[in-house]
Parts: C-alpha cells; structure tokens; sequence
C-alpha cells in the first residue's frame, strides 16, 4: 500500500511539472485593457518632441556662432593692434636710427676736422722741412766748396774728402726722411676725405650732389659724367637711408640702376649686380606701354621702377 502511494504521488507531481511546462510555452496575449491603456495622440508628442529638440539645437547653433563670431572679432582686433605696435616699433626704429647716424656724423665730422688740422700741420711740416733741405743744400754746397778750396794747397787732401762723404750720408740720410715724411702726408690724404666740393653732400669717403633740375635717366648720367661722377650706386642701408634723409618729401631721384639690357636683370652703372634692395611692394612691376627700366629713391628711403625718359631730379657721387 505504502508503494502504491508513492507511485501515485510521483504521476500527480510529474503531471503537475507537464501543466506548469506547457503553460510557459503558450504564448501570453497581451490584455485588451493594457492595449487600450495606450496613449490615442503618441504620434503627436513625438512632432512636438522633435520641435523642441530641433529648436534647442538651433538655440545651440546660434549660441555657438555667436561665440565664434565673438572670438574672430577678438583675435581681429588684437591682429590689429599688434600691427599699429609692429608699425609703432618700425618707426621708433627708423627715429632711432637716424639720431645714431646723425650723432655718427656729427662725430665723424668733429674727427674729420681734427684729421683735416693735422694734416695741415703736416704739410705745414712739410714745407719747412723742404725749405730746411733745400738751404741745408746750398750751404752744405758752399761750406763743402770752400772746404775743398781751402784743401786743394794742402797735403790733407784725404781728410777732406772723408767729410765730403759724411756730408753726403748725411743728405742722403735727411732725403729718405723727407720723402718718408711725405709719403705718410699722402698717405694720410688719401685714407681721409678731407671735404667735399661747394654744393656736395658728405657721407663716409663719398662726396653726393643732389640736382635742384629735373631730366630723363640718360641726360642725368650724362650731367653727373660732366662733373666727374656717376649716378649714385647704393652698398649699404646706412647709404640708403642718408640718401632718403637729404630728399625733399614730394620729390624723387634716380639712381645709377637700371635693367635696359635684360629684362628683370638689375644691375648698377659700374657693372655690378643687385645685391642689396629697397623696392617699395610690389615693385619693380615694369608697367606702361614703353616699361619701367630705370631705378628711382624717395624720402622713404624706398625704391621704384620708372619710365627711363621721365624727367626727373638725380644724385651724383663721387669720391671726395
């Protein structure tokens, strides 16, 4: 009986275990109330939400080309007031320089002078010390003649002839002195420019002329040949800012540079090649129907192109 039992509790269990089984696999069905639960206007929340989300983002974008916009006026602005500083800065330079170069000259004037008195104490010198010669000559020549005169009775005859010796080591001796003297005078000369002539302008070993006329390029090189001279030819910024600083401000000057026999070849009257320059921007541009072969300088101290039979004012330079 007790089996039996047993045998019987384990059928209910497993037919329990069947039940419960089949009940999970049948798909539930969802309730009619849940379905109608539903919200009837779901579509029109999502438009409403989609408004909203496309306004904020357009909100946002605004927002951040604002800022943009903000930032590119800031870094406009402060491109600008570092350039009015990058200009400020040049022409604080520029004032900077041109006091140096005028105390410069002021020195190399005061050294200048002193130089030119010296030298004129030394041919002063000089021209003593040939007088000195030329009379120690002519008494030395008469003492020696009458030495000899005084000798020719005697039998002492090889005295007088080891003083006429002496005499003549020691002229010799004076000579090469003079002529040392006024070698070093030459010298001297010709390491320092002494001045310039009436109506030149001084700079370094250079002496310029600045013409008050005006003429084409050829003329002007023709002008300064007549006076012994070229056209200026520009080595060094220095020079090129001490020809700006004698020009008149609305007025221009041609230079001794031109490209006439090669197109975009600029090279000076003395055969040399364009090294250094000072073209204004955009120049040389060659423009107009006849071309742009002849180099002019401004007050600026900047360069520019221009039609070689312009009349135009011109700088000669020579050596002083």
């Amino acid at each position: 009986m007790a089996q039996n039992g047993g045998a019987d509790g384990a059928c209910e269990n497993w037919e329990l275990t069947k039940d419960m089984l089949l009940e999970d696999q049948t798909p539930r069905k969802a309730p009619k109330r849940a379905l109608l639960s539903l919200p009837p206007s779901s579509p029109q929340r999502a438009v409403v939400l989609l408004a909203l989300l496309l306004a904020l983002s357009f909100v946002l974008l605004l927002a951040l080309t604002i800022v943009s916009i903000r930032r590119v006026s800031a870094v406009q602005e402060e491109l600008e007031r570092t350039r009015l500083q990058n200009k400020q800065s040049h022409a604080t330079a520029w004032h900077n320089l041109s006091e140096v170069q005028h105390a410069l000259d002021t020195q190399l004037s005061a050294e200048l002078h002193a130089i030119h008195s010296r030298l004129l104490n030394v041919s002063r010198e000089v021209e003593e010390a040939q007088r000195s010669v030329a009379q120690c000559r002519a008494q030395c020549g008469t003492e020696l003649w009458d030495r000899i005169r005084a000798l020719e009775g005697r039998d002492a005859l090889q005295p007088a002839l080891q003083q006429l010796e002496e005499l003549r080591q020691e002229q010799s001796r004076v000579s090469a002195l003079l002529s040392t003297t006024l070698e070093e005078a030459q010298n001297l000369t010709e390491m320092f420019c002494t001045r310039c002539p009436a109506g030149w302008q001084q700079f370094a070993k250079t002496c310029y002329y600045f013409s008050t006329e005006k003429k084409s390029w050829i003329e002007a090189r023709a002008a300064c040949s007549m006076l012994g001279a070229q056209l200026a030819i520009v080595n060094s910024e220095l020079e090129n800012k001490f020809l700006a600083n004698h020009i008149m401000e609305i007025r221009v000057f041609w230079l001794g540079l031109s490209d006439m026999q090669k197109e975009g070849y600029w090279e000076w009257l003395d055969g040399q090649s364009l090294s250094i320059s000072f073209w204004k921007k955009g120049e040389p541009n060659n423009v107009g129907q006849h071309g742009e072969d002849c180099a002019t300088v401004s007050s600026s101290g900047l360069w520019n192109d221009a039609t070689c039979t312009s009349p135009e004012a011109w700088i000669c330079e020579r050596s002083c």
